[in-house]
């Protein structure tokens, strides 16, 4: 029979286990899915003009560059007003031209307009 003592042993144990793998997935799984699905956007979604509503520094890095989580807003292209966020890897140029208030071009996915991807060339529609 376990007693106290053995329960408590075996938390200690394994708290460090779930921490572990909670790391693994935010630093690890999570960008590569986030990745895949902003490849997927770039190549099959819609392109649109939005507006840079906020850019906030998070504590990851990409490439020797601080990744930054960008707000924008958009109108799709059945009207509706959308706002969504990537994150994206900013070098020191583009840290001036993502400036809230800025505008740039995304490409959003049409069944889902809150997955986008900052596509950042003009657009010929």
């Amino acid at each position: 029979m376990a007693t106290w003592k053995d329960i408590f042993i075996a938390v200690i144990l394994i708290v460090p286990i779930f921490a572990v793998c909670r790391t693994v997935l935010y630093l690890l799984i999570i960008p590569v899915k986030e990745g895949f699905t902003q490849a997927r956007v770039l190549k099959n979604g819609v392109g649109a003009n939005a507006d840079i509503v906020s850019v906030q520094q998070t504590n990851e890095w990409g490439g020797n560059k601080p990744v930054c989580n960008i707000t924008v807003r958009f109108i799709t292209l059945d009207g509706k007003e959308y706002e969504a966020s990537v994150k994206k890897a900013l070098d020191i140029n583009e840290v001036e031209r993502f400036k809230a208030g800025n505008g740039t071009t995304i490409k959003y996915d049409p069944k889902k307009p809150h997955k986008i991807a900052i596509y950042d060339k003009p657009l010929f529609l």
